[in-house]
């Protein structure tokens, strides 16, 4: 799974994206 440290990655889908819990 692709990884962005820019908060804790709460969901990934390859057609809407990241989910990231703030």
């Amino acid at each position: 799974m692709p990884y962005m440290a820019n908060g804790t990655v709460k969901w990934f889908n390859s057609q809407k994206g990241f989910g990231f819990i703030q």
